[in-house]
């Protein structure tokens, strides 16, 4: 019975453990891959994100960049500013997202919105983040870096009154 009882309980320990690490391991998002509303994420191209989010209310026309030799240009909806260049693309044509702003509650950003606390924050995109505060706009940013196989790039989660305001993300293109 001893023998028994030990095994039982090594092996409710090791599920205890399992669940423990996977609840850890899923709290952290990689800031590369957020997701707006579930779908579109940087790299999305035009017609993902138009078929994710439905018609733009505002579109750029197309300009020159300087910076990696293509087009860029620049597609809003309300709450929403997303910006797109075609360099990048695998055939230098199809614009996709390079970075975006979310200023509106009505858009997720993996598990995060404009309202959310700190804590829900720290909770799904994890702890390693640099701080910067703006005293005057009473402000506080916090900036979560991609790594250079993923990005390079980053994603600042902007907080007044320790709630979210702004979620914006970006890819280093120069």
């Amino acid at each position: 019975m001893d023998l028994v009882m030990k095994l039982t309980q090594t092996l409710i320990l090791f599920t205890v453990l399992a669940i423990a690490a996977a609840t850890a391991a899923g709290q952290s998002v990689n800031p590369a891959r957020l997701k707006i509303n579930g779908a579109v994420g940087l790299d999305s191209s035009y017609a993902q994100i138009v078929k994710s989010l439905g018609k733009p209310v505002k579109e750029t026309k197309a300009v020159h960049e300087e910076c990696a030799g293509g087009r860029e240009k620049t597609v809003r909806y309300a709450g929403l500013e997303l910006g797109l260049m075609d360099a990048a693309s695998k055939d230098g044509k199809t614009f996709e997202l390079v970075s975006f702003n979310v200023s509106s509650a009505k858009y997720t950003v993996s598990g995060i919105k404009v309202g959310d606390t700190e804590a829900m924050v720290r909770t799904k995109f994890g702890k390693k983040f640099t701080i910067d505060k703006d005293a005057a706009k009473g402000e506080t940013y916090w900036t979560y870096e991609m790594s250079d196989r993923d990005g390079p790039g980053q994603t600042t989660v902007t907080f007044k009154n320790s709630k979210v305001i702004e979620i914006s993300s970006s890819l280093m293109m120069c």
